[in-house]
């Protein structure tokens, strides 16, 4: 049994939003990515090269993590859906329909507190309101003691930036030397820390950075005016501007990480804090959407809501069940404990990271949290992560499953098997060269979704409403540079590939 004088370890949970794949300079996708501080981090720590969201979608993704369970199993799979409150509101209780039903709801903030711990919130909620005198659906209701809520300038807080407590109240505009939402939230989580060391109280901050959806970084930032103007072979000037746009954006969660660490270091509280960093889901690339095999459209158009972060090499946007809708940046960091330039190959989801923060907190992770816990893993203890249950999504009436290194994705109008170990970027149809892998998946898949509680039907199909991934790159589009095919010989090429299916034997 751990000494009683041991001090419980600190957590940080950073979400990013709409942060693609491509979008972590160690990655090594782009040279124009610029995240020095996060690259550091992630290569003195853990780097989850398959790394997931548990949804393509903001809310849901959210729902998850903050329950540490697949959301669609208590009735919460898209933006707008009612599990029993309110539309986009998240329950207290499991709908009826479910497997709990009835029963708490509980957060990982609320988890926390139980255990001790002094629980903190800044940036994008997205699970209810934040700005009215009830906090029945905001994060003073669901388990933190002190927050910043709001996505662009102005917000809420019970904080002042100064690190002391405040009366709830509404707050606009950006104070004096802040220049965007995104270094204003991390400002937010730097007050936190300061104002956690006046008790002896251990902390779990919630720093769920805006960034790098839309809207866009205004032009008069200095993020944006000091960033170089970029030149992408296969991008005309508009689309070079708007991922010059994204990714200033995300230089500023770069530097918004860099004021949390620097703070964590003045206190000397570095190596008593885990850092965990995912993105809630992919980058919505719009592509095709006004001209085929690019992303985004002329300002104005549909695909004008592009936000400048990209998913090359993985297929698909956000919304999609391709790698580019759930697999995401992330990464783990912990100074003496995980072991510096760790790399993990193998699946991670953000629902482990709910997990490994309430087990390494001193709790005990619920028989249904659908996350494991990682430290093992982080720590060496092990070369491989234990899971004992598959991982599956449901979004907009497309499925998948993925157990190992393989993963059935399905529609209403067809199914594709790929092995992820071999093949990330989903190049190669195996459904009928691994009929029994396939039939093997497909029965989980089964199974899981006949236990689902079918409360917020979609009207939309996301296989049609994100259609451009089942096909190449249209005739004429230009090779990307990034995206580098076959795996054997690569070679610059047109983004995406087409879909190849391996005959039987």
């Amino acid at each position: 049994m751990a000494s009683a004088s041991v001090k419980k370890p600190n957590f940080i949970l950073i979400y990013t939003d709409d942060h693609g794949y491509t979008d972590l300079g160690v990655l090594g996708v782009d040279k124009h990515v610029d995240t020095p501080i996060m690259d550091k981090l992630a290569r003195g720590g853990a780097l989850m090269k398959a790394g997931y969201s548990s949804a393509p979608q903001c809310v849901p993704s959210r729902a998850g993590l903050m329950i540490g369970r697949i959301q669609n199993e208590f009735a919460f799979p898209h933006n707008q859906c009612d599990a029993g409150e309110g539309k986009g509101l998240l329950p207290r209780a499991y709908p009826k329909g479910t497997d709990m039903a009835g029963q708490p709801l509980s957060t990982i903030a609320e988890r926390m507190k139980k255990l001790g711990y002094l629980t903190g919130f800044s940036g994008k909620w997205h699970l209810g309101p934040t700005n009215g005198n009830n906090p029945k659906h905001d994060p003073r209701g669901r388990g933190f003691d002190y927050f910043w809520a709001g996505t662009m300038d102005s917000g809420s807080s019970n904080l002042t930036l100064d690190g002391k407590p405040a009366e709830h109240q509404n707050r606009k505009g950006l104070p004096k030397g802040v220049a965007n939402r995104v270094i204003l939230q991390g400002k937010y989580g730097e007050s936190f820390i300061e104002y956690s060391q006046i008790g002896k109280k251990p902390f779990f901050l919630y720093l769920s950075l805006y960034g790098p959806h839309i809207p866009l970084i205004k032009k008069s930032d200095p993020y944006y005016k000091n960033f170089p103007e970029l030149d992408y072979p296969h991008y005309d000037d508009w689309r070079d501007d708007r991922r010059r746009m994204g990714l200033a954006l995300i230089k500023s969660i770069d530097d918004a990480v860099g004021g949390v660490m620097a703070k964590l270091r003045a206190h000397g509280l570095e190596e008593n804090t885990m850092i965990l960093f995912a993105s809630d889901n992919g980058a919505p690339s719009k592509m095709g959407r006004e001209e085929p095999g690019l992303p985004g459209g002329a300002p104005g158009t549909k695909g004008g809501v592009w936000n400048g972060s990209n998913n090359v090499p993985m297929r698909g946007e956000k919304g999609s069940l391709f790698e580019g809708g759930i697999r995401v940046p992330m990464f783990a960091y912990w100074k003496s404990k995980i072991i510096p330039g760790t790399v993990i190959e193998e699946m991670v989801t953000t629902l482990d990271l709910t997990a490994t923060t309430l087990k390494a907190g001193g709790g005990t992770i619920p028989d249904e949290f659908d996350g494991v816990d990682l430290l093992p893993r982080l720590t060496g203890g092990v070369t491989q992560i234990a899971r004992p249950k598959p991982m599956f999504w449901e979004f907009w009436h497309t499925q998948v499953v993925r157990i190992g290194d393989w993963k059935l994705w399905r529609s209403s109008k067809q199914e594709l098997l790929f092995n992820l170990a071999k093949d990330p970027y989903e190049l190669t149809n195996r459904m009928q060269s691994e009929a029994k892998i396939a039939e093997r998946l497909r029965k989980k898949l089964d199974q899981w979704s006949a236990t689902l509680p079918r409360l917020n039907h979609s009207d939309r199909d996301a296989s049609e409403v994100f259609a451009w991934p089942l096909s190449g790159a249209p005739k004429g589009t230009k090779p990307d540079p990034r995206y580098l095919v076959p795996y054997a010989d690569p070679k610059s090429a047109p983004y995406p590939a087409p879909i190849t299916r391996v005959p039987v034997n």
